[in-house]
């Protein structure tokens, strides 16, 4: 989901006997289809027993997703405690712990590392599911967003055969893990097209692949959620009615409008181009209502630090979660920018701000970044738009602690 973190000194020291807040003691793996066995010695508990549950609307009104920060293990402890805690609040949790390795195989630890990702099959999150008596379902995370992964998922849609592998393989992970389903995050395929490839020509290939994964995984008893692009029209790769034909849910990544990395700070989810994409859903030809409940509206836990003109030089990088983001701005904020009116990304659409809380700090630097009241803004524009729900990046460092899932609850009651 996002790419602004850095590769820092790992938080568990040892790939095989390690325990990471908690966690179960846990040995990297690799999945292949056709693989005498599915996972290493020390790898995950035999199958939970968990029935698979029927997909409804009103079934995935908030959700939210785990990952390991980088570099940082206090943040990611802190997701999952929070978890841990909330776990009765979220109808589904997506913790970051795979990624697409090749074209057939899945590996439950970052590139170029043997210790797999921070709180892989955490206790927290296994006991507070499905499988541990627990309302909450499980559906972890498949990642492909790092250009060698991108360029196997862009193999893998174009050949049957790999297709067919890899369907088969993702299967396998939900059933031998007992997951409640599978959550897709295959990004940035557009920008590995070569020679006489097409945007056309992926967006078919990609909905393609997510049929036939639903199908597969239907099959099985379990559910398939995929992670999307904010987007306004049907340009693109990701095309909304044919993947939320397929699909059960299908979250909308709606920020990152300015991202870590990028030329200059900003705004990460201007309202005007969140309302934008809500507005295309609704538009939806087929069946307006039911397909307008199967996506989720995704929101921003954290913010962007950096120069806010593209001439200003430095490095435009994320400041997660958002408490801490709050703890640099202080009590004292603005929740106005005029930013949106003469950024250059924004071409001649000139959307909205909304509410955007940022800060000039001492550095130079401005600090944009959300508090309770912007995200209640953009989850009211999901409630108005008849969407299903709301999710975010990441559980952990919420603004306002018990008061934003108090707020979620008033927008999208159980």
């Amino acid at each position: 989901m996002k790419l602004f973190h850095q590769a820092l000194p790992l938080t568990c020291a040892a790939a095989v006997a390690v325990s990471c807040g908690g966690g179960v003691e846990r040995a990297p793996l690799l999945v292949e289809v056709g693989s005498a066995e599915l996972s290493a010695p020390g790898a995950p508990d035999a199958p939970r027993d968990a029935a698979p549950r029927e997909g409804a609307p009103g079934d995935h009104r908030f959700c939210g997703w785990l990952h390991e920060f980088l570099g940082d293990p206090g943040s990611t402890e802190l997701g999952y405690d929070t978890f841990a805690a909330r776990a009765g609040a979220f109808d589904a949790v997506h913790p970051k712990w795979w990624r697409v390795a090749s074209p057939t195989t899945f590996e439950n630890h970052p590139r170029g590392r043997a210790a797999p990702f921070a709180g892989f099959h955490d206790r927290r999150v296994l006991d507070g599911t499905t499988g541990g008596g627990g309302r909450t379902r499980l559906i972890p995370l498949v990642a492909a967003v790092d250009r060698p992964d991108v360029l196997a998922v862009h193999a893998m849609i174009h050949d049957p055969a790999l297709r067919a592998r890899h369907v088969a393989g993702l299967v396998t992970l939900a059933v031998e893990h007992g997951y409640d389903g599978i959550d897709v995050d295959y990004e940035h395929l557009s920008s590995v097209l070569g020679p006489g490839e097409t945007v056309e020509a992926e967006r078919s290939a990609f909905s393609a692949f997510i049929d036939e994964l639903s199908r597969a995984l239907h099959a099985a008893g379990k559910t398939l959620s995929l992670a999307v692009p904010a987007v306004g029209s049907a340009t693109g790769v990701f095309d909304y009615e044919s993947l939320s034909a397929s699909a059960d849910h299908v979250h909308v990544m709606s920020y990152d409008y300015h991202w870590g990395g990028g030329p200059h700070a900003g705004p990460v989810a201007p309202l005007g181009w969140l309302e934008r994409t809500v507005a295309y859903i609704g538009g939806l030809d087929v069946d307006p209502r039911a397909r307008r409940e199967k996506f989720i509206l995704g929101l921003p836990n954290y913010g962007l630090l950096g120069p806010e003109a593209p001439e200003g030089g430095g490095a435009v990088v994320g400041c997660e979660p958002l408490s801490k983001c709050l703890e640099l701005a202080g009590d004292r904020y603005e929740t106005s920018t005029d930013h949106m009116s003469r950024c250059p990304e924004d071409g001649a659409a000139r959307f909205a701000a909304g509410r955007a809380p940022n800060r000039v700090l001492a550095s130079g630097d401005h600090l944009f970044f959300e508090d309770l009241g912007s995200l209640e803004e953009k989850v009211a524009a999901a409630g108005r738009g008849g969407l299903g729900g709301v999710t975010y990046w990441s559980i952990g460092g919420e603004p306002g602690g018990a008061a934003f899932f108090s707020m979620i609850e008033r927008h999208f009651p159980r």
